[in-house]
């Protein structure tokens, strides 16, 4: 889209693999990893129990349920052996067409976060902006690379990287000026 072009709604529309690269990072790093509900009724849930997850689970009125985008994202048998990894074209390749409810970081149903429209065109925006103002984004001198998963993490209310995230940028030059 060029360096001097503002990134608007439907410019930003119009990048399907950044809607790939963000739907990838939510899936390995959701913001809000944990979800807690209370079962208002009995009832059961058809899968998810005994030693291999396919057997039914009762639950019981009052009883505690908590749904994990953070966990079934990295489970491979719904994203594949290669769960563990950072891939964003397996968004746009059709292997995720049917994920359904496998694939909620901001919820889903009556639940669903109010702010995903925002967050996601947020993030858009600020990815454009850096890609736009800087010619390199890279690890510093002898920070280590660790693999998806090995990183610390902090859970509080949101899931954040526990030594945050350092990096080296080099800003675009423009008429012989670095800006």
């Amino acid at each position: 889209m060029g360096e001097e072009t503002t990134p608007t709604r439907d410019l930003i529309r119009r990048m399907p693999f950044l809607s790939c690269v963000i739907k990838e990072s939510l899936r390995l790093y959701p913001s809000v990893p944990l979800n807690i509900r209370e079962a208002i009724k009995t009832t059961i849930l058809p899968t998810g129990g005994g030693p291999d997850g396919t057997s039914p689970i009762l639950v019981r009125k009052g009883e505690i349920v908590v749904l994990s985008p953070y966990v079934s994202a990295r489970m491979t048998s719904l994203f594949g052996p290669d769960a563990e990894c950072f891939r964003p074209e397996r968004w746009e390749t059709g292997e995720l067409e049917k994920i359904g409810w496998a694939y909620f970081p901001f919820n889903g149903g009556p639940r669903q976060c109010l702010g995903e429209d925002f967050a996601i065109m947020e993030v858009s925006y600020t990815t454009v902006r850096l890609l736009q103002t800087f010619s390199e984004i890279k690890l510093p001198e002898g920070e280590p690379n660790e693999p998806v998963g090995t990183e610390k993490q902090r859970l509080t209310l949101v899931l954040s990287s526990a030594d945050g995230c350092r990096v080296t940028v080099r800003r675009k030059q423009h008429y012989g000026f670095i800006m």
